[in-house]
């Protein structure tokens, strides 16, 4: 056995998940502040442009379903940029609260380990990509399978060398999430 990790998900880790996916969505700093600025913006902007069409006195069946239609897209923007909402979201559906999760990594695969599922086993070269945040590292595979290990939950082996295990194992960097 190479490293060990042992955990409990809390909230705050789905958090960063979700703050990680978004990151991987759009790398660029200066995209994700503009979703997080537009999408509210232009939700609302559709919201008042309803309200007015409804108050202008145009009210025939056109019109009253085009202020539907936007103020369902505006509430939908609003939806959209808010990654509390999806945090709750995501939470809320997680099975496994309150699960003891243990990652094993050895030389030539890894193991995930709880008391549900029972132990998954996994190749190096299932691993396609990663990242790491202040607190946790990411192995994202190609099934859409995203295995999060919280750098506290180190029993064997540490966190700081892990990022250079991964690498050398699944031809991966843990690329930092900004």
């Amino acid at each position: 056995m190479e490293y060990q990790i042992q955990m409990t998900y809390e909230k705050e880790d789905i958090a960063s998940l979700v703050k990680t996916l978004e990151y991987r969505r759009h790398p660029e700093k200066g995209v994700r502040r503009a979703y997080k600025i537009g999408y509210p913006l232009f939700g609302f902007l559709m919201i008042v442009v309803s309200v007015v069409i409804l108050l202008s006195g145009a009210i025939d069946i056109f019109s009253i379903a085009a202020c539907a239609v936007m103020v369902l897209i505006g509430v939908v923007l609003f939806r959209r940029s808010s990654t509390s909402g999806m945090v709750n979201r995501s939470w809320n559906k997680y099975p496994n609260k309150g699960l003891v999760m243990t990652y094993t990594f050895y030389k030539d695969h890894f193991e995930e380990e709880d008391e549900v599922s029972g132990k998954n086993e996994f190749t190096y070269l299932s691993v396609k990509n990663g990242n790491q945040d202040e607190n946790h590292f990411f192995l994202f595979s190609g099934d859409n399978t995203t295995h999060m290990l919280k750098k506290s939950g180190f029993i064997t082996g540490d966190p700081e060398t892990f990022p250079k295990f991964i690498l050398k194992k699944a031809a991966v960097k843990l690329d930092p999430v900004e």
